[in-house]
């Protein structure tokens, strides 16, 4: 077919799929790592991806939680076209294998450094949302030494009391109905169970709306999220975070109920080489949320920080 016309039509018919495909690789790489004490972690891959590169690695919050839900928006799959991301399935959850109880901090950092070796990065950028912020920190109180970068997304604070939170003060109505709720979960729920704290976390309805169609059918472990807060509680990473000179980024939602913007603020202050990036108009998923705004500040704060 030589219709004049139609080879423009198909080039711009292939850059808009690419486009919408978010270049490069249309989909996550499924591969499989075993931490230290042999538990089998799955973990996914976006992005051209080389032995000798420096990923961006994802930690999901929770703990327990679906890693599946930080896709909702693309904001990642956008970042994979600028930088090899690597997201993965807590032990306990999806295709990863189950929890050694009683639960430590330890292993959930194990299996972040086992999945950089299994890539043979040198080094990797880690991003942490919510729990997985507090992951991040102690990767960083471990194996410093195999970090460029550290972003902080929503994160809790460097202990887990001090993280901040003002769900009773903003949703005063619905509280009391999260918590009869989370009483009654099953150890293994979805999405769908707890519509009534998801819709907490957002300030856009339409977005919320988005968000609570695409991950309905996701699970969650309350067995690994009720059991590990127990070794969480006594974890202090105030030092750590003082003494961490590598560039970190702290991003926050301006009207985040499930933790507070000034436990980042304490973070940005703590953190000696730390750029602060709020995103308004956003609650405690700023990704999923805004994530035009989101890809920007991350994009900005790595293409400041990329090189060895």
């Amino acid at each position: 077919m030589n219709r004049p016309g139609y080879h423009s039509f198909c080039q711009v018919l292939i850059a808009t799929i690419a486009c919408l495909a978010g270049f490069p690789g249309f989909a996550w790489e499924q591969r499989d790592a075993e931490s230290a004490d042999g538990t089998r972690i799955a973990y996914y891959v976006r992005g051209d991806l080389n032995a000798g590169d420096v990923p961006l690695l994802v930690i999901s919050g929770g703990p327990g939680s679906d890693h599946r839900y930080m896709r909702v928006g693309g904001s990642f799959d956008e970042l994979a076209s600028r930088i090899p991301v690597i997201m993965f399935d807590q032990r306990g959850t999806s295709n990863s294998g189950a929890v050694t109880w009683e639960p430590r901090l330890l292993q959930w950092t194990q299996d972040v450094e086992a999945i950089r070796k299994s890539v043979g990065a040198p080094a990797l950028h880690l991003l942490g949302h919510s729990f997985g912020g507090f992951v991040a920190m102690d990767y960083a109180s471990r194996f410093g030494d195999r970090l460029r970068s550290m972003i902080l997304v929503d994160s809790t604070a460097a202990t887990i009391s001090g993280t901040r939170q003002m769900l009773g003060d903003v949703f005063p109505d619905q509280i009391d109905q999260w918590r009869q709720v989370r009483e009654k979960l099953t150890p293994r729920f979805k999405a769908s169970d707890i519509e009534v704290f998801t819709r907490m976390e957002f300030v856009d309805p339409e977005a919320r709306d988005r968000f609570l169609k695409a991950i309905a059918g996701y699970t969650y472990n309350i067995e690994v999220n009720n059991a590990l807060r127990v070794d969480m509680a006594g974890l202090d990473f105030e030092e750590t975070l003082s003494a961490f000179e590598k560039p970190a980024l702290v991003i926050h939602g301006r009207f985040d109920a499930v933790i507070a913007p000034i436990t980042s603020w304490e973070l940005h202050q703590t953190l000696p080489n730390s750029r602060l990036a709020i995103i308004e108009r956003t609650g405690h998923l700023p990704f999923a949320e805004r994530p035009r705004e989101f890809v920007d500040a991350v994009e900005s704060f790595l293409a400041s920080h990329s090189n060895p």
